[in-house]
């Protein structure tokens, strides 16, 4: 599924703050974005008419604002305080002065108390270090438990930040556990959290992806999306040159421009990805579609002539679809009563790529251009001709590519005994997999790093986006 993009912690997260009283733990390894995550959820509640405070007990707050700027837009100075334990006076001006856990308990209750805005959060990060400035033991949980005893007499959402995943008996006390974890896919890290434990909500999506970028919390939603329900955002201020623009800014900045001319592309579909794929693929089609260059379609299986309408037609005016999109189907018995579908009677493979070859220089020629798009579904023609026949006809594709001024893209299935060796005919090859119910994307020739596949909606317009994973 496609991914819906949000800079904030995820709803179900939110939703359970607005109640108040509840207690969170936050918890991972080093560098997994705890803290990013907390001043989300500070944010968050600030935005929405409550309080946040966050006790830093690892770093001074000018610190904490040197590392998440966006914070001061809040105004929020008095709020972010300096929870260290030191042995000389402090000069920073909003700290807390403890001696013991008692001294620190009643700064905090103080601090909540007199609030009179709602929700109220308070961040500890990290509690680890807490207890430790105070010389209290790993396993004595008696702050842990006063903590509690403040949350209950004022309404207070407490987060306990920790380090590292192992369980303890604060596991047992919390009303909610979120574990921060990181992830490797051939060689590729993606964040994600998974929301282990909630009280007061149903858990519909334990796993969510999450990125970090410029420090502030990214998370992405899925969204099934089959068909564009506004047209697509095509720009077409990119003059054709050499390349073919996809209209998807990060991809034409990993391939210099967009999809050379003369060039065989591959995208690896894995499993759980359905459809998605449609979404890199359609916005170059279009993008040569707008300039009244045709595209050709040998549809993926389960795809049909009508399936490629639907996805064009409503964007570019029937017009426009039947003179410059052109679609070949395979059958034995009956011709398509549409001009641009073409019925390839299914003979052999060296014949109907023949046939497939003259159609096309054909319509080329009446159109008089050398600029074209060609979609081919690997799958479809692995089921008509094997595997072998259909290495020979990639061959073929790759060969008459180079002499070409069009753009071939192939989309290949995961489990295609074709796979083995294939990227050697290729000058890009992409993989797309799901994670968690979204839908990720990197290259492999070139290498590049790992995106989500995003699509941005506004009044009247879709764009979809790759977005980094950071």
């Amino acid at each position: 599924m496609v991914a819906i993009m949000s800079i904030s912690p995820p709803i179900e997260i939110v939703d359970i703050l607005k109640n108040g009283g509840q207690l969170f733990l936050i918890k991972g390894e080093a560098g997994t974005g705890k803290t990013t995550l907390a001043m989300e959820i500070i944010r968050t509640v600030e935005e929405i008419g409550g309080r946040g405070f966050y006790l830093s007990t690892r770093i001074p707050a000018e610190k904490v604002f040197s590392q998440f700027p966006w914070l001061k837009d809040l105004n929020i100075e008095s709020r972010i305080i300096d929870a260290r334990k030191t042995l000389l006076p402090k000069v920073d001006k909003f700290y807390i002065e403890f001696l013991n856990s008692h001294d620190f308990l009643k700064v905090v209750f103080s601090k909540v108390s007199q609030e009179v805005k709602k929700p109220l959060v308070v961040v500890i990060d990290s509690i680890d270090a807490l207890k430790a400035d105070l010389d209290i033991s790993p396993e004595d949980f008696t702050i842990e438990k006063m903590m509690i005893e403040i949350t209950e007499r004022t309404g207070t959402n407490m987060v306990f930040i920790s380090e590292g995943t192992k369980e303890t008996k604060l596991d047992y006390i919390v009303d909610n556990i979120i574990i921060l974890r990181k992830k490797y896919i051939n060689g590729r890290t993606i964040r994600f959290l998974e929301l282990e434990k909630m009280r007061k909500k149903e858990i519909r999506r334990p796993i969510i992806v999450f990125s970090i970028k410029d420090s502030r919390f990214i998370h992405f939603s899925s969204k099934v999306l089959e068909y564009p329900t506004k047209t697509l955002n095509i720009d077409l201020s990119a003059k054709i040159e050499t390349h073919i623009p996809t209209s998807i800014e990060e991809l034409d900045k990993i391939l210099g421009g967009g999809f050379e001319k003369g060039s065989v592309n591959i995208i690896e579909v894995g499993i759980g990805v359905g459809r998605d794929y449609r979404w890199i693929s359609a916005p170059p089609v279009l993008n040569l579609l707008l300039r009244k260059r045709p595209a050709f379609f040998i549809p993926s299986e389960g795809h049909s002539p009508a399936t490629v309408r639907k996805w064009f037609e409503p964007i570019i005016g029937e017009e426009l679809y039947k003179k410059y999109v052109h679609v070949f189907q395979f059958s034995t018995t009956k011709n398509n009563p549409d001009k641009n579908v073409h019925t390839i009677s299914w003979a052999d493979s060296v014949t109907d790529y023949q046939v497939i070859r003259e159609t096309t220089s054909k319509i080329l020629d009446e159109i008089g251009t050398e600029e074209f798009f060609f979609y081919v579904g690997a799958d479809t023609l692995e089921h008509l001709y094997g595997e072998k026949d259909l290495r020979r006809i990639i061959g073929r594709l790759a060969k008459d590519a180079k002499d070409a001024n069009g753009v071939f893209l192939i989309i290949v299935k995961t489990g295609q005994k074709i796979l083995d060796g294939l990227d050697h005919l290729a000058s890009t090859y992409f993989k797309m997999e799901n994670f968690a119910g979204i839908t990720l994307f990197y290259g492999l020739l070139p290498t590049t790093g790992i995106y989500s596949l995003t699509i941005e909606e506004t009044k009247d317009k879709i764009t979809p986006k790759l977005v980094p994973l950071e």
